[in-house]
């Protein structure tokens, strides 16, 4: 898909950043910057790999964060710098995510002991960092029906990026069960 000029994306721009291992939280942030597109957003899609913490501090768009866990728990090879500045104790005095609007949609698989774990980490750690959660986590189970969680959680998305409600309050995107990709 052709990107519209940036006068077509009324809504500004939506930062999609996508810690995966086997892909497929790429492919749902690829799909995810398809659909805000349509919806007149002026969204990318990146690796987490090559963003710093420092990059996200002063960071005015809306953020989204496609986290899976990999082994027993582990960040994937492309999140690991970004968990590990995140989780530096600098970090809790600094509090470097004051204006961080963001959403996080987790991708796990239950048959693993820490179903979620990085996409509940990032969504907790955001929040402790001064970052404001626009919606609930989303979570998605790779061991059932990932791609419908993923859908599920993104119909309560785009009301609450838009400030029209549907995200924390009225509990759209309520994790559902998972550990994967």
């Amino acid at each position: 898909t052709k990107p519209l000029p940036p006068n077509d994306y009324p809504r500004g721009p939506l930062l999609i950043f996508w810690g995966s291992q086997t892909g497929t939280a790429e492919g749902f942030g690829n799909e995810l910057m398809r659909e805000a597109r349509q919806r007149g957003w002026n969204a990318k899609s990146v690796d987490l790999e090559e963003v710093s913490g420092e990059d996200l501090e002063s960071e005015a768009a809306p953020v989204v964060l496609l986290m899976a866990t990999h082994g027993e728990g582990e960040p994937t090879d492309n999140a690991v710098e970004f968990y590990k500045w995140a989780n530096d104790k600098e970090r809790d005095e600094e509090r470097p995510f004051g204006g961080l609007r963001y959403a996080v949609f987790a991708l796990g698989n239950t048959q693993y002991e820490h179903f979620c774990y990085m996409g509940r980490w990032a969504h907790r750690r955001l929040a402790e960092l001064g970052a404001t959660p626009v919606c609930d986590l989303g979570e998605g189970d790779d061991d059932d029906d990932i791609l419908n969680d993923f859908e599920l959680w993104m119909e309560g998305l785009w009301p609450a990026l838009s400030g029209e409600g549907g995200g924390k309050e009225d509990g759209a995107g309520a994790a559902v069960n998972g550990e994967g990709e």
